[in-house]
C-alpha cells in the first residue's frame, strides 16, 4: 500500500475514488505544504497521491496548461516535472524537426522523462519509441498518452543508451536530454558530467539516425560543444521571457561545415555563423549627444551566443563600446533582437538623485549594481530604466531609457 500511489497504470485509473477527484479539483490552487497538514488517509483517500497530483497540476500550469487542466492526466513525483520542457520549448523542438526532416517514419527519445518533449516532437511521426529507466514514470507517461489519444508510440522501461547501442533500427531523429545532476543531486554543466555521458556514444547515435537532437543546460559553453561533439550542424539557444532555458545541439552524419547558431527569445529570432562574428568589424557611436537617440540591449539568447559585433552589420545600430554590448541608433529598430529604449537623459550619479525607484543594469562599468544602487539611493522596480556603462571614449555614464514595449515584457 505504501507505494500504491505511484503505480498509475491505465488500470489504476479505474481505482481512483470520487473523493480523491473532488479533493484534487477543490484544492488544485492551494498551498501543498499547508494542505499536507490537513489531509489524512482514509479508505477512499490516499493523501500522498492527492498531494502529488495537486503539486503536479501547479507545476505544469505554466509549462503545459492543457495537461494541467485535464483531470485524467497523472503526474509523477516533483523532479521529472521540474526538469520537463514547457510547451514553448517543446514546440520549438518540433519546429526544428519539421525544418530538418522530410521523412517522419521513426523517432526515439532516449531519456523520456515526463514525456512533454516526446509528445510534441513525435506528433508527425508514424512511429515513436519512448525510453525511460524509471518504470513507474514510464507507466504514468504511457497512461497519459492514452488519455491524450496518441497511438503512435511504443513505451520501453529501459536504458536508452543500451537500447540505441543494441537496436538494428535506423531513426530519422534521435532525441536525448541527459540528466544535469550528479550523484549528490548538484547541478552539472559540462557535457561529460551529464548522465548519460553523450561523448561516449555520440557516434552510435549519429550512425543510427539522420539527425540527433541533444538538449543541454543553458549554462553550457557552446564553444566546448563544438569542440567535443562530432558533426555539429546547428546550435539553438532557446529563451523565453528573456531567460535562457536550454541549448539544443543538432548533429548530422557526415556534416563537416561550420555550424550555424540560432538564437530564439519568444518571437525574436536571430541567426549567424561564428566566423561572421569573428571577422566582423563593429561600428561605434562617436557622437556627443545621446538624448533622443534609441538604446538597444540584446536579449538573453543573443548575449549567450556572443553575437556582438555582427549586430552592427545586420541592424542599423552602433555599439557604445567594444565591451559594453549596448547599441544606439538615431531611430527605432523594431526588428532588433532585444529590448529597446528611447534615451531621455544621460549623466553621472549626481544627475539622478531625484529618482527613488528604477531598474538598474550595469554593462561594462567599474562598480557593481548593488554598490551603485546604494550611491543612487534607489530601490528596484518601477517604470524607469537606468544603464550604467562606458562609452568608446572611456567616459563612464548613466543612461536613462524609456522602455519601448517588447514581446516578453
Amino acid at each position: 500500500m505504501q507505494h500504491f500511489y505511484f503505480l498509475l497504470t491505465f488500470e489504476a485509473k479505474k481505482m481512483i475514488t470520487e473523493q480523491e477527484k473532488d479533493l484534487i479539483s477543490k484544492y488544485k490552487d492551494c498551498d501543498v505544504n499547508d494542505l499536507a497538514l490537513k489531509l489524512k488517509d482514509t479508505e477512499s483517500i490516499r493523501s500522498k497521491f492527492v498531494l502529488q497530483q495537486i503539486r503536479g497540476k501547479q507545476l505544469m500550469k505554466k509549462k503545459m496548461p492543457l495537461w494541467a487542466e485535464n483531470s485524467d492526466i497523472f503526474f509523477p513525483v516533483h523532479l521529472p516535472l521540474e526538469q520537463c520542457s514547457s510547451s514553448f520549448t517543446a514546440n520549438y523542438k518540433h519546429e526544428i524537426a519539421e525544418k530538418l526532416l522530410t521523412d517522419f517514419s521513426l523517432f526515439t527519445d532516449l531519456t523520456g522523462g515526463f514525456g512533454v518533449d516526446f509528445f510534441v516532437i513525435s506528433e508527425k511521426f508514424k512511429k515513436a519509441v519512448y525510453n525511460e529507466k524509471n518504470s513507474e514514470l514510464c507507466e504514468i507517461v504511457k497512461h497519459n498518452f492514452k488519455v491524450l489519444q496518441r497511438d503512435n508510440a511504443d513505451f520501453l522501461s529501459s536504458d536508452g543508451v543500451f537500447f540505441i547501442k543494441n537496436t538494428d533500427k535506423h531513426f530519422n531523429l534521435i532525441f536525448i536530454d541527459p540528466a544535469r545532476r550528479n550523484a549528490d543531486g548538484k547541478k552539472t554543466v559540462r557535457i561529460e558530467d551529464c548522465e548519460p555521458d553523450i561523448l561516449e556514444f555520440q557516434d552510435v547515435m549519429i550512425h543510427k539516425s539522420d539527425f540527433v537532437m541533444i538538449k543541454l543546460s543553458p549554462m553550457i559553453d557552446i564553444f566546448e560543444c563544438i569542440k567535443k561533439l562530432h558533426n555539429v550542424k546547428e546550435i539553438h539557444i532557446v529563451a523565453t521571457a528573456n531567460e535562457c532555458k536550454e541549448i539544443l545541439i543538432i548533429l548530422e552524419k557526415d556534416f563537416s561545415k561550420e555550424p550555424k547558431i540560432f538564437t530564439i527569445n519568444d518571437n525574436q529570432r536571430f541567426e549567424f555563423f561564428l566566423s561572421e562574428e569573428r571577422n566582423c568589424l563593429s561600428t561605434f557611436f562617436d557622437g556627443e549627444i545621446l538624448e533622443n537617440n534609441f538604446l538597444f540591449e540584446p536579449n538573453a539568447a543573443v548575449m549567450k551566443s556572443g553575437a556582438f559585433k555582427v549586430l552592427t552589420r545586420n541592424f542599423p545600430v552602433k555599439k557604445l563600446h567594444p565591451s559594453s554590448h549596448l547599441y544606439v541608433s538615431d531611430f527605432d529598430v523594431p526588428e532588433f533582437p532585444g529590448r529597446r529604449f528611447r534615451i531621455v537623459k544621460t549623466g553621472s550619479v549626481k544627475d539622478f538623485k531625484e529618482i527613488k525607484t528604477a531598474n538598474l543594469a550595469v554593462r561594462n562599468f567599474p562598480e557593481k549594481a548593488e554598490v551603485l544602487k546604494k550611491k543612487l539611493k534607489i530601490k528596484d522596480g518601477g517604470a524607469i530604466f537606468l544603464f550604467a556603462t562606458t562609452l568608446k571614449s572611456g567616459e563612464k555614464i548613466i543612461i536613462q531609457g524609456e522602455n519601448i514595449k517588447t514581446p516578453y515584457l
